[in-house]
């Protein structure tokens, strides 16, 4: 398999959040992929400042960069006022009959946040769909009137050009990308190593991106979730997390219920129930088979709660999902 070159090109005030993460889950792929990724800096500009003020020098000139068709060019977003005051409009342009002619050429092209305004001046959103920060939506309807904008969505896989949505959500929409080029045990295994849950689905509202049931400040609680999220197999109980921890079980599931407002089995299913929907949705394995790697000893018991939870059979979702994507 050929190795993917993955380009990022930083603009000025590039926000660190927005370059660092999906950098990273393309080292931690090619670390734990046998080297199918490559990442490159590149940069219109000799030098760039960061918004957070943190200088970059030492990026290759955008003519030097070697790219072939299915290689990726991702924007990360940049300071918003700036954009909208016109202060990087002369940068953007200078950029445009480049990137351009890389997207002529079969180069995919991404955008992390506020990126997918840099991408929507030079014409590459018109009639495809796309999302950015939930702040620059209003401007990106306003102001490029071809492009079809989308709003609560982590991230738009569409004609080629990914488009994800603020900060963190980068993350997401790149382990998207490695699942899909790739495969999905790789995808885990980053997300692993990066001590992150699975990815995010592209449909999960942006307001609600941060960690589901995690807007709280209890060490102990906060310690019982990642044991949770990473020990979902059927012979790992309750009491087990209680002696792991070494709390007694009472006292950890009122602890629990009283930081997440869930008790510790209602948090348990949630985890089981979003990770059974990413292997339905993205994955060949039967509805048994994503029941025992969600920790349940009887697929009936899985079917049951996914049932009751989603509204339909885990197998009638599998063939809907299908479908749709």
């Amino acid at each position: 398999m050929e190795t993917t070159q993955i380009a990022f090109i930083l603009f000025p005030k590039v926000h660190l959040q927005d370059l660092g993460g999906p950098a990273q889950v393309f080292f931690e792929a090619a670390e734990l992929g046998k080297g199918r990724f490559k990442t490159v800096f590149a940069s219109p500009e000799k030098m760039v400042v960061s918004a957070q003020g943190l200088p970059f020098s030492g990026l290759a000139p955008l003519e030097r960069l070697s790219l072939k068709p299915r290689d990726l060019v991702c924007i990360p977003g940049f300071d918003y006022k700036s954009f909208t005051e016109g202060e990087m409009d002369a940068v953007i342009d200078r950029t445009g009959e480049w990137l351009r002619e890389q997207r002529n050429k079969g180069v995919f092209i991404a955008s992390i946040c506020s990126g997918a305004l840099a991408l929507g001046r030079m014409g590459l959103l018109d009639h495809v769909e796309c999302t950015s920060h939930w702040k620059c939506l209003s401007y990106m309807k306003n102001h490029f009137p071809k492009a079809r904008v989308l709003e609560n969505r982590l991230y738009v896989l569409d004609k080629g050009i990914f488009t994800s949505a603020g900060m963190t959500s980068g993350i997401d929409m790149a382990l998207a990308l490695v699942e899909r080029w790739r495969s999905p045990l790789l995808a885990a295994k980053v997300a692993q190593e990066m001590v992150i849950n699975v990815r995010r689905a592209e449909t999960k509202e942006q307001k609600n991106i941060f960690l589901d049931f995690k807007n709280h400040f209890n060490a102990e609680v906060y310690r019982a979730q990642e044991i949770l999220a990473n020990r979902l197999e059927a012979e790992f109980t309750i009491s087990d997390l209680a002696r792991e921890m070494n709390l007694s079980g009472r006292h950890l599931a009122r602890l629990f219920k009283n930081h997440t407002g869930q008790t510790i089995q209602a948090y348990r299913d949630h985890l089981r129930l979003e990770h059974g929907e990413q292997l339905l949705r993205h994955t060949e394995m039967s509805v048994k088979e994503v029941a025992a790697a969600c920790g349940f000893a009887d697929p009936r018991q899985f079917s049951r709660l996914w049932t009751r939870e989603r509204g339909c059979p885990p197998g009638v979702f599998k063939i809907n999902a299908r479908k749709s994507g």
